[in-house]
């Protein structure tokens, strides 16, 4: 088993380079087509944090890794077009493994590996930092919903609730079916951007992705638009598993849908209306018709 300290950095971004050719990767920097109002999000993630690396296989995790920062872009309205990967590595590092992750980020055509930065740490950690455009297009933000808008997800939440947990099952004993269903629901997370132009159409202009919990992306949307929300539970979609936890459902995070809203009297086939903005600076939450208290649950790395 070769590792790291086997073949030392250059090595290795040798070995990544020969398997995936990299046409802007070489120099000092990447150099970049122009873009139309460029987009940029980072996402870091580390090992025991926000993943394990016997989750499943390093391709697969590493395009869960991707999507999940794809995601942001989609939330903007934009497009993907190209990724930088820095990597944190510990010299016991497996350089097959490695090899085989590298094929996640390198798999989309849309979004090209234009370089990185490779460190030495005592813990495995990818920081993606993805660039995007949106054209001719208006951003989608978080500060322009409006009293009278209403508000709409693109798909079922609560993928992550318990998933962690269950994986780490799997490794003492046979999960049910239904039990492998949801850990494959949550490793297999998709950017929206097939919601985009959809949104768009329908007169969107506000959106975020939910990756910390509704609830949490919700109050985003209070704060930055200075308004209010009002949430019924009865009417958000749930992946099967969480039909019976509404609650715990819209906390759990990493759902990686797009929370939007639309002018007063548009609608959209699809997607599923879930409440309104109204005036006001705090989210109501109502479940079977009363009004109950959530408080603001969702991810926070210091809690």
């Amino acid at each position: 088993m070769r590792t790291l300290s086997d073949t030392g950095e250059h090595g290795f971004i040798r070995a990544i380079r020969e398997k995936y050719p990299m046409a802007l990767a070489g120099d000092d920097g990447a150099v970049l087509e122009s873009l139309e109002t460029p987009v940029v999000t980072t996402d870091s993630f580390f090992q025991g944090t926000h993943f394990q690396t016997w989750w499943t296989e390093p391709e697969k995790l590493s395009v869960r890794l991707l999507e999940a920062t794809l995601s942001d872009l989609a939330a903007m309205g934009a497009v993907s077009r190209y990724l930088f990967s820095s990597v944190v590595l510990p010299p016991d590092m497996e350089i097959d493994w490695l090899i085989n992750f590298y094929s996640g980020l390198t798999g989309r055509e849309d979004c090209l590996l234009a370089g990185g930065e490779t460190i030495k740490g005592n813990t495995f950690g990818v920081t993606l930092t993805a660039i995007g455009e949106c054209g001719s297009k208006t951003p989608f933000r978080r500060n322009t919903a409006n009293p009278g808008d209403s508000l709409w997800v693109t798909g079922p939440l609560g993928r992550s609730f318990n998933s962690p947990e269950l994986l780490e099952k799997g490794r003492r004993e046979t999960l049910t079916e239904r039990e492998k269903k949801q850990t494959e629901l949550f490793l297999n997370p998709r950017a929206r951007f097939d919601a985009v132009s959809v949104l768009r159409e329908a007169g969107s202009i506000t959106a975020i992705d939910i990756s910390d919990g509704l609830f949490s992306e919700c109050a985003h949307i209070t704060r930055e638009s200075g308004v209010g929300i009002t949430l019924d539970l009865n009417l958000v979609p749930l992946v099967d598993y969480c039909s019976e936890l509404p609650v715990e459902a819209c906390s759990a995070g990493e759902d990686f849908e797009l929370l939007f809203t639309l002018p007063e009297g548009k609608e959209v086939s699809g997607f599923h209306r879930i409440g309104h903005i109204l005036q006001g600076d705090s989210l109501t939450v109502f479940n079977n018709g009363k009004k109950i208290h959530t408080g603001i649950r969702g991810y926070d790395h210091f809690t």
